[in-house]
C-alpha cells in the first residue's frame, strides 16, 4: 500500500514502523490494523486536517487504546514516536490512547471545556480547545472507518456513536460532521414528533352577527349559549366548544385573514339522518347535500350538509358503525 502522502517525507518511515510493530500482521476490521491506520489518516486528510493530525490519525492505535488493547509501543517509548512524528502530532496520540471512553464520552455533551479522564492515570483534567477537536476528529475517523467495514459492529454501536458526535458537533470540522450524516444517520433515534395532538378542544368562526349565529346554532343543532370571560360568546356542544368573533372586533391572536363564512366543520352526531332530514325543514334550513358517503377520522361516515348564516359549510356526520351497529 502507498504512503498515506507522499509529500509528506517522514510519513514512509512512520508505516515501517508501524509494520516493524506487528500492524500489517494485526487483524481489523477492513484488513490489517495497518490498514485501518492508512484509511484514517486519509479520511483526515480528506477533511482538510494538517500533517500533524493527519500524521496522529496514522499512529493513534500506537499505544492502544479503551476500545483496542493491543499496543504497538508502550508509553515509556514515547520519546521514539516523537522523533517519528513531532511532539504535537505524539501528544494527540497519546491523549487518543489515554482516554476513558466510559467517562469521557457522556461528558462531550455536558458543557466546555471537556472534562477529560485519563486512564492510564485515572486523574481528570481539561481539555483545551484544539486538544479537544483533534481528539474529536481522529475518534470521528476511527469509528466511521470501523462501522464502514463492519456491519455487525455498526449496528451494534452505531446508534451510541450518532448520539456521541450529535452532543460534540461543536467540536467536529464541517467535513467531519457531514461524514457522521452519512454513515450514521440511519441510525438517528426515531422519535416521532415533539408534539401529538390527542383531541379538539374548540375552534373560532369570525361571525358577521353574534344573535343571529347563536340562535341558529342553538335552535338547529342543539349547542349551548356560553359566556365567558371579559364577556365573550361560544357555543358548546359534547367535550368541545366553537368561540365566536364578531368581524372587525377579532380578539388577539387571531386568524391572519378571519372572514365570516370561509369555515367548513365537520360535526359527528349520534342522531340517525332521516330525522336530521327532518329537523332541518323544519327549521327551514336548505340541504346543500346528502346525506352521501364520506371518510372520517376514524373510517366510513355518512354526511349531509348544510350552511349556517355566515355561509359557513356545516358536516353533520354519522359513523356507520353507528347506524348499523354489529351483532
Amino acid at each position: 500500500m502507498p504512503p498515506v502522502d507522499s509529500s509528506a517525507e517522514n510519513w514512509p518511515a512512520v508505516e515501517e514502523f508501524l509494520r516493524a510493530r506487528g500492524a500489517a500482521e494485526t487483524h481489523h476490521p477492513g484488513g490489517t490494523l495497518l490498514d485501518h491506520l492508512i484509511r484514517v489518516a486519509r479520511l483526515l486528510g480528506e477533511w482538510g486536517a494538517d500533517p500533524d493530525l493527519r500524521a496522529a490519525g496514522l499512529c493513534h492505535a500506537v499505544y492502544g487504546t479503551d476500545g483496542f488493547a493491543q499496543a504497538l509501543a508502550d508509553t515509556s517509548e514515547r520519546a521514539l514516536l516523537v522523533e517519528l512524528i513531532g511532539e504535537r502530532a505524539e501528544a494527540w496520540v497519546h491523549l487518543y490512547a489515554s482516554c476513558d471512553r466510559g467517562v469521557v464520552h457522556p461528558r462531550l455533551g455536558s458543557g466546555r471545556p471537556v472534562l477529560f479522564r485519563d486512564r492510564f492515570t485515572g486523574r481528570d483534567h481539561l481539555l483545551p480547545g484544539p486538544d479537544a477537536r483533534a481528539f474529536l476528529e481522529v475518534t470521528a475517523a476511527n469509528e466511521l472507518d470501523v462501522l464502514t467495514h463492519n456491519a455487525e459492529l455498526a449496528d451494534r454501536h452505531g446508534p451510541a456513536l450518532h448520539r456521541l458526535f450529535t452532543a460534540s458537533r461543536d467540536l467536529l470540522s464541517t467535513a467531519a460532521w457531514d461524514a457522521c450524516v452519512r454513515t450514521l444517520g440511519r441510525y438517528a433515534p426515531d422519535a416521532g414528533p415533539a408534539i401529538r395532538i390527542t383531541a379538539l378542544d374548540h375552534l373560532v368562526l369570525t361571525v358577521a352577527d353574534l344573535d343571529r349565529t347563536i340562535d341558529f346554532y342553538k335552535r338547529v343543532l342543539g349547542m349551548r349559549p356560553v359566556t365567558f370571560g371579559d364577556g365573550r360568546h361560544a357555543l358548546s356542544f359534547g367535550t368541545s366548544k366553537i368561540n365566536l368573533h364578531r368581524a372587525d372586533h377579532e380578539l388577539l391572536p387571531h386568524a391572519t385573514r378571519p372572514t365570516p363564512g370561509s369555515a367548513d366543520l365537520c360535526l359527528l352526531t349520534g342522531t340517525p339522518h332521516d330525522q336530521i332530514l327532518a329537523a332541518l325543514a323544519a327549521n327551514g334550513v336548505p340541504v346543500e347535500e346528502g346525506p352521501v358517503p364520506r371518510t372520517g377520522a376514524r373510517g366510513p361516515i355518512t354526511s349531509t350538509y348544510l350552511r349556517d348564516p355566515d355561509g359557513n359549510l356545516i358536516e353533520i356526520s354519522t359513523y356507520d358503525e353507528e347506524d348499523h351497529p354489529r351483532p
